[in-house]
Order: structure tokens, then C-alpha cells, then sequence
């Protein structure tokens, strides 16, 4: 399929497309679908993608009227050695791994559910098995890099803190102004201190491995005493079967 017939399928509002690929207009920030019954961008205003998920990723927003409610967030609970986890995945990506008792957790739920635009099941997928096998054996000592693909939701500035945080090895530790100062913003401290306390993706998005400039522990979704036995389980297994 070459881009005038996706163009041509706008035009002609065909649902045959639907699954095919979907839009996303410039000027308003929406993704749609070809079929959408909404007013017809400019040509130019165009920005095509394979998956709403790409659209989103660019900072795109679900259209309330072509995709309201068509998507599902597939969520399984976790119990870890240092409390429970609510896992959630979106298409074929992770999209939530937060602690049940975290304070802000009826949020992080509310954001995605907006942002996506998803109801949310509590059922298996995949992706969700895939990250229960792996999160074993992150705790059993056997794994300190995780191959789950993950979908970050929240502003361009939270996606470049939380991308970042991928980039802290196994192990280490960094203070907020290091994390400031390794998105090329040093003077943002606080509010990279809070785009941390955001990450909806703990653990795999290791933002337990932030702490303070003395450092000391500071805050932790999980609590301190989570966030003390997954840093005393990294330095006791520095070294692990799979470093995929």
C-alpha cells in the first residue's frame, strides 16, 4: 500500500483501511482513522503511521469520535519479594508495571486510561507473561537487563526523563542533578525529581536507582524499604546469567 492509496482512503472516508493504518493530523494533535465521519485535514497536515501506538508515541491523541473506547489495557497483578505490582500491557508493548500502594497510583491509572483511551481487563497477554517470567528472574538473581518493549505515556519532557533512565546500568546509582545534567538540563532538578515520581514503569524503567545528592534513598513509589532491597539485590547479584 503506497501513500496515495492511504491518502485516497482518507479522502474517501473507507473503513476497508481501518486496520490498516491510521493518521494523525498536525494541526490539531488527534489520530484518527481513515474512515473517521470528522472535517478532512489539509493533505499537508497528514502525518501517516502504521499503528495508533507510533502516533501516540509522537505525542499524537486518540480521536474521541473515530477511536473512543476501541482499545484495551490488559492488566495482572505481581507479587514481588517487596510488595505487590499491577502490571499493564497496550497492544504489544508494557505500558504500567506500578506498586499497588504507591500514593499516586489512582493517577498514573487515570493518565493512561486517558491517554490511550482504553478500558481496562484483567487478563493475560504476552507481553504480560513475558514480564512476570522475566521480573523472576530479575529477583532470583538472574537477569539485570529487561527485553520487554515498553510504551511510556505522559509529556515529552517525562518520556526523555524515563528514556534516560533505561541508560542507568544494573547496579548504579545517580542523583537527581546527575539525571538533570544527563538530559542536558541541570537547573531542572525538581522537576526531573517529579518526572521520576511519574514513571509509571518501575523496575524496568529503574528509577529506584535515583537518589538523593547525599545520597540518601529520598522517595519511592514502592516505599524505602522496596526501594532499599532492590538496590541491596543488585549489589549482591553485580553479575547474572542474562545480560540480553
Amino acid at each position: 500500500m503506497d501513500y496515495k492509496e492511504k491518502i485516497e482512503a482518507i479522502i474517501n472516508r473507507d473503513s476497508r483501511y481501518d486496520d490498516m493504518f491510521c493518521y494523525g493530523v498536525k494541526t490539531t494533535g488527534i489520530v484518527c482513522k481513515p474512515s473517521c465521519p470528522a472535517k478532512k485535514p489539509k493533505i499537508d497536515n497528514i502525518e501517516l503511521f502504521d499503528t495508533p501506538e507510533q502516533a501516540i508515541q509522537k505525542g499524537y491523541r486518540l480521536c474521541k469520535i473515530c477511536m473512543r473506547h476501541t482499545n484495551t489495557i490488559h492488566l495482572q497483578h505481581y507479587q514481588s519479594p517487596c510488595g505487590e505490582l499491577l502490571l499493564g500491557s497496550y497492544e504489544d508493548k508494557l505500558c504500567l508495571c506500578d506498586w499497588t500502594i504507591e500514593k499516586h497510583h489512582g493517577r498514573v491509572i487515570r493518565r493512561l486510561q486517558k491517554t490511550l483511551h482504553a478500558d481496562y481487563k484483567e487478563t493475560n497477554s504476552d507481553i504480560l507473561n513475558e514480564t512476570v517470567r522475566q521480573l523472576d528472574e530479575y529477583f532470583a538473581g538472574k537477569r539485570r537487563n529487561f527485553t520487554i518493549p515498553i510504551l511510556f505515556v505522559g509529556t515529552d519532557f517525562q518520556k526523555k526523563v524515563w528514556n534516560k533512565l533505561l541508560e542507568i546500568p544494573y547496579g548504579k546509582t545517580v542523583s537527581y542533578g546527575e539525571l538533570a545534567r544527563m538530559i542536558d538540563m541541570p537547573k531542572a532538578v525538581r522537576a526531573v525529581a517529579n518526572a521520576n515520581g511519574a514513571n509509571a514503569i518501575s523496575i524496568l524503567a529503574p528509577c529506584h536507582r535515583i537518589i538523593g545528592s547525599d545520597h540518601s534513598l529520598t522517595g519511592y513509589g514502592g516505599g524505602l524499604a522496596a526501594k532499599k532491597l532492590l538496590l541491596d539485590l543488585e549489589t549482591v547479584h553485580p553479575h547474572t546469567l542474562f545480560d540480553e
